[in-house]
């Protein structure tokens, strides 16, 4: 069963990997591939298989609606990282405002451990992001190219 579904994610990598840039790929096509059902755990984990596979490739597809999928042009990569950061940043937050709101005195000895340890990872995280903001506005001399997710 396994080895069938890898197999699932390399033909439709490799279905994927000859199409030009800026190509969409119906979601009709990607059943026809793989032979999965849209809507399915198992098709969207394919999916998500094959584009770690092409992402090792050197090539990359994003969702463009309706179910189907667009390889991306090579000047939309920067896009899309911007994309995925912004995303990030919002679970950074949400994750932030349940550390604040945790109820500490409720926890037990090691609950409280716990929630220790990973305040203090944040807090190292935090200051390792803004320090690699405040060392690229340094170096180049200008702001960080994502100065517009500072908001």
């Amino acid at each position: 069963m396994e080895e069938k579904t890898i197999a699932v994610w390399n033909k439709l990598a490799d279905f994927i990997s000859g199409k030009a840039y800026g190509d969409i790929i119906h979601y009709q096509d990607i059943q026809e591939v793989t032979g999965l059902q849209r809507r399915t755990t198992r098709y969207y984990q394919a999916i998500a298989k094959a584009k770690k596979i092409l992402e090792s490739r050197g090539r990359a597809i994003q969702h463009v609606g309706g179910g189907d999928y667009q390889l991306l042009y090579p000047g939309d990569y920067s896009g899309a990282y911007v994309r995925e950061i912004k995303i990030a940043k919002n679970h950074v937050k949400r994750g932030n405002k349940i550390l604040k709101g945790a109820p500490v005195n409720d926890m037990s000895t090691e609950e409280r451990r716990v929630f220790n340890d990973v305040s203090d990872f944040n807090e190292r995280m935090q200051a390792q992001l803004m320090g690699n903001y405040v060392e690229v506005k340094r170096l180049t001399g200008k702001s960080h190219p994502l100065a517009a997710l500072q908001k």
